[in-house]
């Protein structure tokens, strides 16, 4: 990448990139912030507002994979920017409170434009950011300064939408900021990402179709393995969702404590733990490695809570473990893209790698919440709660394993290969 201005170094297009992960999700994933609003001014059900979501999960899942095929073959420049500046266009339709019919063709076209035109390109031009021994802190910044913008960016319309005395107007006007914010980013990405000419290739060094790139990325056991470790991150991530209400519901903290709790786990976690473990990762040279500790202390840490009394006398100790091993969850969101140039996936078929990879590892957030809301309702509390905490105890187990895999594979090819 050419360094001849400030808006052309690296870390300014890393910190734009940040921005631009953060804010993109900010529409679809709305009713996290909004969900009151958005049933008194929409006037759907609950089951509608779920629905929506589960259109944008099911409609991801799919354009992970092709949106893969997209980031080997085509340029970023035009990929990252289309992604934001179409994204940010469907919001303007959606603050027009559509129709509930309208509004699900507008969750799926929010799909097509974050999951198979914005995520895996933005994935795969990050790796090409940094040397290999720079992929731990590139990918690790990417998570924590998107934590830190999307934050500020919400506490800020947060305040914009209280600021209207009329909730719909309220919600129209976040919507639409939103989607200003998002078209702005686009812009500018396509003014700062540089054009670069791409051509999938095959092992044999042929142009490789779609169908070639697919069936070798399936035979990469480091694409397996890394999916694994996502799917593992991921399940346990959700499972770290429900510390908060175990810790009112079974353990008797009060809200305030819970929420300041849970503020603290969803940003400043994710903060801290995705940017120091991508510094740690590139300081032991083994991104792999890095999601073997966390995978580790992830593993005691839910394995605690599962063994743990859950009763007021437990509680800090309930939560000084949760902050621990929840900064380790955030750790192997911020590294586990990193460990494809570790294992030596070639660039030309990152993106696919990627693609397939994020499909099937975030998964759990398709069907997790139901499944752990299952177990909510139809057992006593502590004995849920305990189900959940033996779920991410596996989880991380299986991460484990799959990590070890990785980086004894990294070691041997980095054997056979000799010194440089």
């Amino acid at each position: 990448m050419k360094k001849n201005s400030v808006l052309q170094n690296k870390w300014f297009v890393l910190l734009l990139l940040s921005a631009s992960a953060g804010l993109i999700y900010q529409l679809p994933y709305l009713r996290y912030t909004f969900y009151d609003p958005m049933l008194n001014t929409f006037g759907y059900t609950n089951i509608q507002l779920g629905t929506l979501m589960s259109v944008y999960g099911i409609g991801s899942c799919i354009c992970y994979v092709l949106g893969g095929f997209l980031a080997d073959r085509f340029s970023s420049k035009y990929l990252i920017s289309s992604g934001q500046v179409l994204t940010g266009l469907g919001g303007f339709l959606f603050a027009t409170i559509p129709a509930y019919g309208v509004a699900l063709a507008i969750s799926f076209f929010w799909a097509f434009t974050t999951s198979l035109i914005f995520w895996p390109t933005l994935i795969n031009y990050v790796r090409s950011l940094g040397t290999a021994d720079e992929q731990g802190r590139m990918y690790g910044l990417l998570e924590g300064l998107r934590g830190i913008v999307s934050t500020a960016a919400g506490l800020v319309l947060v305040a914009v939408f209280h600021h209207f005395a009329a909730e719909a107007a309220g919600l129209k006007t976040v919507i639409i900021l939103y989607a200003v914010i998002n078209i702005v980013l686009g812009i500018l990405a396509f003014f700062v990402i540089p054009y670069e000419k791409k051509e999938a290739v095959s092992e044999s060094g042929e142009k490789a179709s779609v169908v070639q790139s697919f069936v070798t990325a399936l035979k990469m056991p480091e694409a397996w393995l890394v999916t694994i470790a996502i799917f593992a991150t991921m399940t346990c991530f959700i499972c770290l969702g429900y510390l908060t209400p175990y810790l009112t519901g079974v353990m008797g903290a009060t809200a305030a404590f819970a929420a300041t709790v849970g503020t603290i786990r969803t940003w400043g976690l994710q903060v801290v733990g995705g940017t120091t473990g991508g510094f740690i990762a590139d300081k032991i040279h083994s991104s792999s490695l890095t999601m073997v500790f966390a995978f580790v202390i992830i593993t005691a840490g839910f394995g605690v809570m599962a063994v743990m009394p859950g009763s007021p006398g437990f509680l800090m100790a309930a939560t000084i473990f949760m902050f621990v091993f929840g900064a380790a969850i955030y750790v192997n969101r911020g590294v586990y893209f990193a460990t494809l140039t570790e294992a030596g996936v070639p660039a030309s078929m990152n993106g696919v790698v990627v693609g397939f990879a994020s499909a099937v590892g975030f998964l759990p957030d398709a069907f997790m919440y139901t499944v752990i809301g299952n177990w909510l309702d139809n057992y006593e509390p502590a004995t849920g709660y305990r189900m959940i905490f033996i779920c991410g105890c596996v989880s991380a187990l299986a991460g484990l394993l799959a990590s070890a895999l990785m980086y004894k594979n990294s070691r041997k090819k980095a054997t056979a290969a000799g010194p440089d």
